[in-house]
């Protein structure tokens, strides 16, 4: 039985420490991060040329929920995660909903649900 591979999923605008613990938990889920861009113009290229099946962007900078519209346009099947640095909210945008769904502690094992596919629309 072939295993099926996991979400391919691409860091953006995350600090040097969320990223490596987000990189971690990612690959211990099973996951193939694709790439780490920091900046905009960067995340939407990688984005448009790469086709991840997610985004994961940080949730507290300012310029994340536009940036999350501008990926969406440039990778229209691609779901958004925005994740809080506190680790205690993300907001998820999938590609056939108009508006997000907010999602709140426990949230490590509430991402570990969005990442296989398991979760239920709120």
């Amino acid at each position: 039985m072939a295993i099926e591979p996991g979400p391919r999923v691409l860091l953006g605008n995350l600090g040097p420490i969320m990223r490596v613990g987000m990189n971690r938990v990612l690959i211990e889920e099973g996951c193939e991060v694709v790439g780490h861009e920091d900046r905009p113009s960067a995340i939407i290229g990688a984005a448009h040329r790469l086709r991840p099946d997610i985004v994961v962007l940080d949730l507290d900078n300012g310029s994340s929920h536009e940036l999350a519209q501008l990926v969406r346009g440039a990778s229209p099947e691609t779901t958004v995660v925005l994740w809080a640095r506190e680790e205690d909210l993300m907001e998820v945008l999938e590609p056939v909903w108009n508006t997000s769904r907010l999602v709140a502690v426990p949230i490590v094992e509430r991402l570990r649900s969005e990442l296989s596919g398991q979760h239920v629309h709120e």
